[in-house]
């Protein structure tokens, strides 16, 4: 099964970056192209709901994810989404959102990836841009989260 892990620190304390995980972040963390509209977003909580939906050119593939587990204490939060509804081929999705508390009021944001197609092939194929998606957002982490 392919997976991979992007990390990204952030000079807020976690408190603060777990407080701005909300609708906004996940529209601002979209890339421009293809352009997504968040149809459904319940939160970041066991049981809530996120659909997404990916527009491209005269169609449309919808994206949907629910949040099957979520963690907090002092120096972790997470939660996990799985897909339900997936395009491009891809049979298995887990996206787990991680926090972790760093010395000197410092966060780190993780997103570890996990998913499966129905070839090989495929998997690799996706590989790129899978990755590609998710280390887009490490540079909006830094500018939308840091404590100003």
């Amino acid at each position: 099964m392919p997976s991979f892990r992007v990390q990204t620190p952030i000079n807020s304390p976690i408190e603060y970056v777990w407080a701005l995980f909300d609708k906004d972040l996940l529209s601002k963390l979209s890339p421009p192209f293809p352009p997504v509209s968040i149809n459904r977003f319940d939160g970041c909580r066991k049981g809530d709901l996120v659909q997404l939906e990916i527009k491209l050119g005269f169609f449309s593939l919808y994206w949907d994810s629910e949040i099957t587990e979520d963690f907090q204490s002092d120096d972790k939060i997470y939660f996990i989404d799985e897909g339900r509804r997936i395009p491009l081929g891809i049979n298995y999705w887990k996206h787990e959102h991680l926090l972790e508390k760093l010395p000197n009021n410092q966060t780190l944001v993780i997103d570890q990836i996990s998913y499966t197609t129905s070839s090989k092939f495929l998997d690799i194929l996706l590989y790129p841009l899978l990755w590609g998606m998710i280390a887009y957002r490490k540079p909006f982490y830094k500018s939308l989260l840091t404590l100003r």
